[in-house]
């Protein structure tokens, strides 16, 4: 009997420490999602829950705060049973925790043997950040409330006696907390003593708000991360202080979502609740969302994609990033999500052959579809003149049915260059517009216009290595790109110009730059404002 109960106890202790299977979420310094896959041990292991209050002075963060917090608390009970410690950390909120087990769980750990510098103070900013483009405006405090809504929140806390700017006074009741487990504090440096006297070394962030407390508390990512915890945020189980009437004139869930790139570039990995509790990760409903948006859908070929932009300067707003930006600065017009939906290389066959159910017909209901083809049509059709005003008009046909109150907008090709208008391909384009009763958008007086003022400033330069000369490619050398067996040279501007545009061909590929689709964002801008303005 006792070597059974030895046994069963033996079992029993094997499976506290199953290790948690987690798949990790980086990205790359141009923005590609990485994953990987990791076994921790619970006992190696802390959830901190951030600032999950009772109350706050933004109605909507209660709003969105309330629907997260019953998913949020099943991964919190998931946790504990698996072993891992779970410290409450709502901040400026300790009084009505004094006495409790909780918190002289967390009060009483023992120093740490090294204690990092300033683990008690908040760090807004850690050295891979530096150089990086911040994410989100939030120099307003990133209340989204209608203002007449924030006005009468504010009266309605007053009438119950709280600070309207600082409402909070516990952490919201949805989250159990286990006295006989978890621990609470505010404090860095007791979170850190808690952690080191269990040696736990691997920390998940969660609570609110992901681009302020989350990040940057005393037990936040930065501080964590910087001082050689393994931390993670699980990405579903947070939300922002974002207003989308601020750059970069984003939804407010599109603005997390931004800010979640930016800690996975440059902070820690995410992962998401699903890793620990099953079904899916969890968003937040359409009311919880905020206000709905115009949709624009940009459909084309390399010329609206802008791939090498992202490549090469993933910092930089991009086209469709300009667009939304420059709608919003109109001033009067509705807010907009823009989706660019171009691929290099693509002509309309391939678009509904391959990747129209996934890229269109999924998307969210469109108000305007931009269509941008001929180019790549031009190239790989047979019989051109005849198979694209086909495919054109099988595209529209399908759009009307995935999209029916959309506004759909043909629109001319660019000309690459001065002499080479595709003047050819616009007329169909105007000849097909015509015959399904659309507006055409004329993108190409405009872009040659800029063409005439520089007539290489929009194109970047992508040439080939083999045709520099072989004692001037050290100064080519921090810009060469693997391709195959052919590597290029790639700018995205003319600083080059100075050592090889004297080489036949130096500017010959004629993509956009960042210049040329700022131009494009431009007068896509002037021609769609006033539509929208007729539309509203």
């Amino acid at each position: 009997m006792r070597l059974i109960a030895f046994l069963f106890l033996a079992v029993a202790s094997f499976a506290a420490e199953a290790p948690l299977s987690l798949t990790l979420q980086s990205r790359s310094s141009t923005g590609r999602a990485v994953l990987v896959k990791e076994s921790w041990l619970p006992s190696r292991s802390a959830i901190i829950v951030c600032d999950m209050w009772d109350l706050h002075h933004c109605k909507n963060a209660v709003t969105r705060e309330v629907e997260m917090a019953p998913r949020m608390n099943e991964v919190l009970e998931k946790a504990r049973a698996t072993g891992v410690l779970i410290i409450h950390a709502p901040s400026s909120c300790m009084k009505p925790y004094e006495g409790t087990p909780a918190r002289e769980r967390a009060k009483s750990a023992p120093a740490a043997p090294r204690l990092p510098d300033k683990i008690g103070e908040w760090c807004k900013q850690i050295p891979a950040e530096e150089l990086a483009v911040y994410p989100l405006d939030q120099s307003d405090g990133g209340e989204d409330d209608d203002p007449a809504e924030h006005a009468a929140w504010a009266k309605e806390l007053e009438a119950k006696g709280l600070n309207p700017k600082a409402p909070w006074m516990k952490q919201i009741d949805t989250l159990h907390i286990d006295q006989t487990k978890d621990a609470i504090s505010d404090s860095g440096v007791e979170i850190w003593n808690l952690l080191e006297s269990r040696n736990i070394d691997n920390v998940i962030l969660m609570g609110v708000h992901l681009n302020m407390c989350v990040s940057g508390r005393p037990f936040g990512l930065r501080q964590m991360a910087k001082n050689g915890k393994h931390v993670v945020l699980m990405r579903d189980m947070t939300d922002t202080m974002y207003n989308p009437a601020r750059w970069p004139f984003v939804s407010h869930t599109r603005g997390t979502e931004l800010f979640t790139q930016h800690v996975e570039r440059l902070i820690c990995p995410t992962i998401t609740s699903d890793q620990l509790i099953g079904g899916k990760p969890f968003a937040f409903s359409e009311a919880a969302a905020g206000k709905k948006r115009l949709q624009i859908i940009l459909l084309g070929d390399s010329t609206t994609e802008a791939s090498f932009p992202k490549r090469y300067a993933p910092d930089e707003p991009q086209f469709e990033d300009m667009l939304r930006v420059k709608l919003a600065t109109e001033g009067d017009l509705p807010p907009c999500d823009v989706y660019n939906e171009g691929v290099s290389g693509e002509f309309i066959r391939r678009l509904l052959d391959t990747r129209y159910d996934k890229a269109v017909k999924t998307k969210p209901q469109a108000d305007f579809i931009f269509i941008r083809y001929g180019l790549n049509d031009a190239v790989k059709v047979k019989d051109f003149k005849t198979a694209f005003p086909k495919d054109f008009h099988e595209l529209l046909g399908r759009l009307r049915q995935d999209h029916p109150k959309a506004m759909l907008i043909p629109m001319t090709a660019i000309p690459y260059a001065l002499n080479n208008l595709h003047e050819d391909i616009n007329a169909l384009i105007q000849q097909i517009t015509a015959e399904e009763k659309l507006t055409l958008f004329d993108i190409a007086p405009r872009y040659l216009a800029e063409l005439k003022k520089n007539p290489d400033g929009l194109n970047y330069r992508r040439f080939p290595l083999s045709k520099i000369p072989e004692n001037l490619r050290p100064l080519a050398t921090p810009y060469i790109v693997p391709e195959a067996n052919d590597p290029k040279v790639v700018v995205l501007d003319n600083r080059l110009d100075g050592l090889f545009g004297y080489l036949p061909g130096w500017a010959g590929d004629r993509h956009p730059n960042l210049a040329g689709y700022n131009v494009i964002a431009d007068e896509t801008a002037k021609w769609l404002a006033p539509v929208i303005r007729k539309r509203k």
